[in-house]
């Protein structure tokens, strides 16, 4: 199932600043400690400024949730592309900036990221690539490695950053992949290439994707690479895939703060404020600094599940008056519910 998402109007020309992570899922208690957090310059924000949009996921049985999480939709629809459930081509767009691929061709892009699989009763959990800490000679080693086995499958393989590399061919361009800010630290089984279809629906390129994870599997198990690393190297998950849209008309790129990424994935809610902290002091401030100079700003908050579109405004007497007697509690524009079908 895909679905396509339509960008919020604006009648002015807006900055956009995207936070991803930005929005706490509240299962109980946390609320109430969002509530009392010291963000002076978002609650400044928030007395002058309009939601003028909330995009919630569909709940997509088995997923309970889409494929592509709400920043990234968010990120794609300031971009102008056409938003479509996990194939938003964040690969391709890398491999445009390194001259790799051009609005012309017709081959597909995928992030192929290298990552540990971790088995704990009978359940296996995607660890946060990052934690894995691969160099560029490891990179290199494991890229020969197994470069040729991807080849086979008529998939080439270019160097992007280690531990991470561009997959080009022509069955990555309609395929659709789960992000892997979906999947990490989660059970993996629900998010696998064509896990969201029936078995019997599987598409030729994702059946030959999941043989291809199977065998870099086997080859990875007893790889030299993995000699005394704490993590072992025993997988690779791929993202990000599709083929570039067609140009759009130029629109500003939006600025994306990925401050908050990191503790939001490992549910650190105390690191996630004291992040939030940071995002307030030199993010928000700046913001209202422009909406001072007379620029309009345009503030996307995103979470788990949903995302929330903000624009500055002019406050009317009543909303500056009500800011001073009832300030904004927190909670009620950090904090969201849990999706439920």
């Amino acid at each position: 199932m895909t679905s396509v998402l339509t960008p919020v109007p604006s009648p002015v020309a807006r900055h956009t600043t995207l936070i991803p992570f930005s929005l706490w899922t509240a299962h109980g208690p946390e609320a109430s400690v969002l509530a009392k957090a010291e963000l002076p310059h978002l609650r400044a924000w928030l007395a002058q400024s309009l939601r003028v949009d909330v995009q919630v996921d569909p709940v997509q049985e088995p997923l309970l949730a889409t494929l592509s999480p709400p920043h990234e939709r968010a990120w794609a629809l300031a971009a102008g592309w056409p938003v479509i459930d996990g194939g938003l081509p964040w690969a391709a767009r890398a491999a445009a900036e390194l001259g790799l691929a051009d609005h012309k061709a017709t081959d597909g892009w995928a992030f192929v990221t290298l990552c540990n699989w971790h088995v704990s009763n009978g359940q296996v959990t995607l660890g946060d690539p990052a934690f894995l800490q691969i160099d560029e000679a490891t990179d290199a080693t494991l890229c020969q490695a197994m470069q040729s086995f991807f080849a086979e499958d008529g998939i080439a393989l270019h160097a992007f950053k280690p531990g991470q590399w561009l997959a080009q061919s022509p069955l990555l361009a309609d395929l659709p992949t789960a992000s892997l800010d979906r999947v990490i630290g989660r059970n993996i089984d629900p998010w696998l290439i064509g896990s969201h279809v029936a078995a019997d629906a599987l598409s030729p390129a994702a059946k030959l994707l999941r043989r291809l994870q199977n065998e870099m599997q086997m080859l990875l198990y007893t790889h030299p690479v993995n000699e005394g690393r704490r993590l072992s190297i025993n997988s690779f998950w791929v993202h990000g895939t599709g083929a570039l849209p067609v140009p759009a008309p130029q629109r500003p790129e939006p600025t994306v703060i990925q401050t908050l990424r990191q503790s939001a994935l490992q549910q650190d809610l105390i690191g996630w404020l004291e992040g939030w902290q940071g995002v307030d002091a030199n993010v928000i401030a700046p913001m209202l600094a422009r909406v001072a100079a007379g620029e309009p700003q345009r503030l996307v908050l995103c979470g788990e599940h949903e995302f929330h579109v903000h624009d500055s405004h002019a406050p009317s007497l009543w909303q500056r008056v009500r800011a001073h007697l009832a300030p904004i509690s927190l909670d009620t524009v950090l904090a969201v519910a849990p999706l439920k079908d």
